[in-house]
């Protein structure tokens, strides 16, 4: 720390901090008038109202391919992937992979994917500051490089967080620096994030856009801390680490499945995510963007308006909105802050009814669990949760550091999420998972346990199959396209089940004992004690009555003795011919498990009947009564369609996983993209 040197780059990082931050401010604004022009002016114009249910699902799937696309041929594989959390050591980005970085960001967060904005200015102001460095000296040594790419980062997020030295303690803590390092870093990241800080103020004043910092104008009163409370705090750490295990559980095991095809699945997972927000508004009745995006914005609504949610809309939104989150951090680009902090603030919200709790204490406790268990930031995660809270949140900082800390614990001590990848040797850029798992469907568990061509068709089938149920199961779109379309789109995909069902059975034929061998050749054969042969068999069964079912229900003007009979019964008999189905793989499964490891069998089989489960709760609501000819209750039978097939379609999709198939897939030499 010589004193001319150093006094040099603290006067390039005030400098810097200013052209940083205008681009990240032009940023953030560019997002801010993407989303409002998607998504309440485009509507307005068109409609003449407010958006619909629909509206988020074509944009998703938008957002998923022009997301794709860019991470595909780009450079800089559009940043790093949030399902990491922040992650360090691989150095700034280049110039080149900048472009990648914004546009994959900018895609994500304008068109409904749910991360922030963190991760994305991070990156854009390290690289940013990087460039500075080289343009001023090219021979610069790796410390000067490694400190001016710091305070520009330090200067993108400066106000983003709600607070200048809070965005700088995120980096920091995130980086592990200390010591001396620390000591060289911190004061021309914090001038930077001072004079971006100043900047932010500045342009708000300027344009009228907003200054785009996290903050809640309302903050419900606290009181002080009780035994109750902290009892409370050991409890809501323990469920916030649970909840984030199980969200980074889902991203880190659909990532292999991306990059098998990244394109297709990434649209794939934005239809799922535009589905997801789509049934919140239908089911609540209340605005699908409570689901969609970062959280940051609908923050300070929910927090202001907490009394006015109940307890079953508070858990449908944390519900929609993790699966939504976890979805995006699989394949999309942004960062993990914000959505934890809103499904945090969501779970104190809904324990504050909870004897002995606070509002403003569930609040902080929920958030800083949140934070701790996505984040595995512990002292990031308490000033994020306090900080919000404004003076409030001094108040409530024990019962915080409690849950923060039990969080804290609990992630570290529980088992790694997402399926084990080993870089291997002999592929540069592979990553090969070399776990041996069973081919596995929507109903059933193969036993061949080889990578075939048969396998993959297999899975495709049962997406495209189950996307077709899913999609006429949504109330908008048979009354887009008329019933009578609606009903062949549930044909014709009920056919793709069929054909994979049939490739499945004979798939567990193939895989029948040698001392069958002479019947393997045989088109049809009786193995009822092998499960994999009944649950294949059965499932097919299943497959073929819905396929009579769903033809019958294309005819117009049937009585409503014949719609029982031709419509009702075989939809029934293949909802039970599903279940039973389900039941003997998951039974397979639980033994294949107690016999040697392979978790993901289990998983995925447990899925599946969770799928079954919601057919037949379909079947069930979808009674014909005799005496009007009416349907029991048709929001429920289309609620368990849909419900049922989109636990096939994730099911389906896990099989891709190149856990189960064992094929390589294609990663970026630095970090897993």
């Amino acid at each position: 720390m010589r004193p001319r040197p150093y006094i040099s780059a603290l006067v390039l990082a005030a400098v810097l901090g200013v052209p940083v931050s205008i681009m990240a401010y032009g940023f953030l604004a560019v997002v801010a008038i993407l989303q409002r022009s998607v998504f309440v002016g485009l509507p307005h114009h068109l409609l003449g109202g407010a958006a619909p249910a629909w509206w988020p699902v074509p944009w998703l799937v938008l957002c998923g391919l022009l997301t794709a696309l860019t991470i595909r041929y780009l450079p800089g594989t559009g940043g790093h992937s949030p399902a990491f959390g922040f992650t360090t050591g691989s150095g700034p980005p280049s110039c080149r992979e900048l472009v990648g970085i914004v546009l994959a960001a900018l895609t994500t967060l304008s068109l409904g994917a749910v991360l922030g904005p963190e991760g994305p200015l991070i990156a854009i102001g390290g690289g940013l500051g990087a460039l500075a460095v080289h343009l001023v000296r090219k021979d610069a040594p790796p410390m000067a490089l490694t400190i001016m790419a710091s305070a520009g980062s330090f200067a993108a997020i400066s106000t983003l967080l709600g607070s200048p030295v809070l965005g700088a303690f995120l980096i920091m803590e995130a980086a592990g620096i200390g010591g001396m390092r620390l000591s060289l870093m911190a004061l021309p990241g914090l001038l930077a994030s001072g004079i971006g800080a100043l900047v932010f103020v500045g342009l708000d004043g300027w344009t009228g856009w907003g200054s785009f910092s996290l903050a809640l104008p309302v903050v419900p009163p606290a009181v002080a801390p009780t035994v109750a409370m902290l009892g409370w705090a050991v409890i809501m750490g323990a469920v916030g680490a649970l909840l984030g295990w199980l969200i980074r559980w889902i991203a880190l095991s659909l990532r292999p499945v991306v990059h098998l095809n990244r394109v297709l699945v990434t649209s794939a997972l934005g239809l799922l995510i535009g589905l997801t927000a789509m049934a919140y508004q239908l089911i609540s009745g209340r605005s699908f963007t409570q689901v969609l995006f970062s959280g940051q914005d609908a923050l300070p609504e929910l927090v202001e308006h907490a009394a006015d949610y109940s307890l079953a809309v508070l858990v449908l939104l944390i519900a929609c909105k993790t699966l939504v989150y976890a979805l995006s951090l699989s394949a999309f680009r942004g960062g993990p802050v914000f959505p934890s902090m809103f499904i945090g603030a969501a779970l104190g919200i809904a324990a504050s009814g909870l004897p002995g709790m606070d509002l403003a204490a569930g609040i902080g406790m929920g958030m800083g669990a949140m934070c701790a268990a996505m984040l595995r930031l512990p002292l990031t995660s308490t000033l994020l949760a306090t900080l919000l809270l404004g003076v409030d949140g001094v108040a409530v900082t024990p019962q915080v550091v409690v849950a923060v800390a039990v969080a804290f614990v609990i992630t570290t001590v529980l088992p790694a999420p997402g399926p084990r990848a080993s870089v291997a040797p002999d592929g540069a850029g592979s990553v090969h998972h070399r776990t041996p798992l069973t081919v596995q469907h929507a109903t059933e568990v193969s036993s061949t346990g080889r990578s075939t061509g048969r396998d993959r068709r297999i899975a495709w089938l049962f997406i495209i199959g189950s996307g077709l149920f899913a999609v006429g199961a949504v109330p908008w779109y048979a009354g887009a396209v008329g019933s009578r379309w609606g009903a062949a789109t549930f044909f014709v995909g009920s056919l793709f089940f069929t054909c994979a069902a049939f490739l499945q059975y004979r798939e567990a034929v193939d895989a029948l004992p040698v001392a069958g061998a002479t019947r393997r050749h045989a088109f049809w054969v009786w193995a009822p004690r092998d499960p994999d042969w009944l649950a294949g068999a059965v499932q097919l069964a299943g497959t073929l009555w819905f396929n009579w079912s769903t033809a019958n229900a294309m005819a117009v003007n049937l009585t409503a003795e014949l719609t029982e009979q031709r419509v009702w019964r075989p939809d029934a008999l293949g909802s039970a011919a599903f279940l039973v189905a389900s039941g003997v793989a998951l039974r397979a499964a639980g033994r294949a498990i107690a016999g040697r490891p392979r978790p993901r069998v289990w998983k995925i089989a447990a899925i599946n009947m969770a799928g079954s489960v919601a057919f037949g709760i379909s079947a069930v609501a979808a009674f014909i009564i005799p005496a009007t000819g009416d349907v029991w209750n048709a929001q429920l039978s289309n609620l368990g369609t849909l419900v049922g097939a989109l636990c096939f379609l994730t099911g389906a999709m896990l099989m891709l996983s190149p856990g189960s198939i064992g094929v390589s897939v294609p990663v970026d030499r630095r970090i897993l993209p």
